[in-house]
């Protein structure tokens, strides 16, 4: 069975570290906010079509979305997560050389 909450909660942390508000998702998918609400909310779920939607708007896949290894990621990691895949190979070396240097 399908947990609304926990599609709802996903759906609306991935929202979030797009910094996008639910108008600006319903825009991207051509629905309406109240619609986006109600998915966030657990009122209701999406359908695989829509559901591909949302996800393709939030620059996502259903494989990604429903992985467990991103379960409870927080929306500061998926942000920097996003940033990451826009750099270079160079850039993304010295940024992984940068942060073994502030880890220790």
């Amino acid at each position: 069975m399908v947990d609304n909450n926990r599609i709802g909660i996903r759906l609306k942390t991935l929202r979030k570290a797009k910094n996008l508000t639910t108008q600006d998702l319903a825009n991207k998918v051509n629905i309406s906010q109240s619609y986006i609400s109600r998915f966030e909310n657990g009122r209701a779920i999406p359908d695989i079509d829509m559901l591909e939607r949302i996800l393709h708007a939030l620059d996502t896949n259903l494989s990604s979305f429903f992985s467990t290894d991103m379960e409870d990621v927080p929306i500061d990691l998926i942000q920097l997560m996003d940033t990451v895949k826009t750099l270079s190979p160079e850039a993304r070396i010295k940024l992984n050389e940068f942060l073994n240097l502030v880890k220790d």
